[in-house]
């Protein structure tokens, strides 16, 4: 623990140089040149998932614009740099178009437009979930963007590209964040855990960059409760805790019994992980991968290489599931995730999960009994 009290994780370890950030190398690199070159342009538009460094490769921009180093840039460690780390830094201007979306939010913005920066070599503006601006306000922003100002960037991003105008997107730089591959996610994981002293199982890391899917800010989090446990090493089962989940031994029972026509075992095992607490669309999610997994284990020679599971945990599946024919596998995964995505507007999710076990119970057959 610092002088400052405990510091998350999220912040303590968040990219202070484009090094640092994890995926999304496509953007860095020409952001990387841009400003080597000092080629920036007035406006730019980060779209994408959530948590796969938006907010993050934008405040390294404002930094690398306004950075004091003679060499690469942004330094991480200059003055101005520090200052934006802390959000001290008077030329840049955070906003979030959530909360301030009405033309007049706008309108004040625009009216600090007209002067230079105070401390910096640009003033930029980073306007997260740029697609909330209301109407008025996007077209009272859409001239400040058609005559830009001097030494002024702006950074707009958004999860939802399809409701930002046209007629901003045609003005901007656009770059799209793709979700980052787990394996970088799990490597990442593996360099925080060493820099925090502590050390934690590869299928441990697999499996918070496979619940990530796709996003580093989920990852972090993720990492955050496993390190709350307290534990020198982390495990699989560790990591299993943390996000509350129901346990491969219980899931792979649930499986195996609906599998099996065995209706009753599975009713009285996911009502069983209900009544402890467990989330029925958790449940529906690690019910999916388990039987992801043993398809997978079906067709590939080193399912290892793929999946983020140990290879006692694959000899399990491989083992339980062996007389189970392909197709009804995949049958069994499209019908699941119907029920999972339809499972998020009901009211009781967990009705649906019991009619689908009731219905796949009656309809599954296998190669032999099992």
């Amino acid at each position: 623990m610092n002088e400052k009290g405990y510091e998350a994780i999220y912040r303590r370890f968040r990219p202070a140089t484009f090094d640092k950030v994890l995926g999304q190398a496509h953007i860095v690199r020409v952001l990387k040149r841009q400003i080597a070159v000092d080629e920036t342009l007035h406006a730019y538009l980060f779209t994408g998932t959530r948590g796969t460094g938006k907010t993050t490769i934008a405040r390294l921009l404002a930094k690398g614009v306004n950075c004091l180093s003679d060499g690469e840039r942004p330094c991480g460690d200059c003055e101005n740099c520090r200052a934006i780390r802390d959000g001290a830094f008077v030329d840049v201007i955070e906003i979030d178009a959530a909360s301030n979306n009405g033309v007049a939010d706008v309108r004040e913005l625009i009216s600090t437009v007209i002067y230079p920066p105070s401390v910096g070599r640009k003033r930029v503006y980073i306007i997260d979930e740029a697609h909330m601006l209301s109407a008025a306000a996007n077209n009272a922003f859409l001239k400040t963007l058609e005559e830009p100002p001097e030494n002024t960037i702006f950074i707009l991003a958004t999860t939802e590209l399809g409701k930002v105008l046209p007629t901003i997107r045609s003005r901007c730089l656009m770059f799209e964040f793709k979700r980052v591959p787990a394996a970088t996610i799990a490597e990442g994981m593996k360099d925080i855990m060493a820099e925090l002293g502590a050390q934690a199982d590869s299928d441990a890391l697999a499996l918070i960059a496979a619940v990530a899917d796709g996003s580093v800010r989920d990852a972090l989090s993720i990492l955050e409760q496993c390190v709350s446990l307290g534990k020198d090493k982390l495990s699989r089962d560790d990591v299993l805790e943390a996000i509350g989940s129901a346990g491969d031994e219980m899931i792979a029972e649930l499986a195996v019994a609906v599998l099996s026509k065995d209706a009753a075992a599975a009713l009285i095992g996911i009502n069983g992980m209900l009544t402890a607490g467990k989330d029925v669309r958790r449940v529906m999610e690690e019910w999916i991968d388990y039987l992801r997994s043993a398809l997978l284990i079906k067709y590939l020679d080193k399912p290892e290489t793929i999946l983020s599971r140990s290879l006692e945990n694959i000899a399990g599946i491989r083992e339980r599931t062996a007389a189970v024919d392909e197709k009804v596998l995949a049958e069994h995964i499209l019908k699941l995730s119907k029920v999972y995505n339809e499972s998020r507007w009901a009211t009781h999710p967990g009705i649906l999960a019991e009619m689908l076990i009731i219905e796949l119970s009656g309809e599954t057959e296998t190669k032999e009994s099992i």
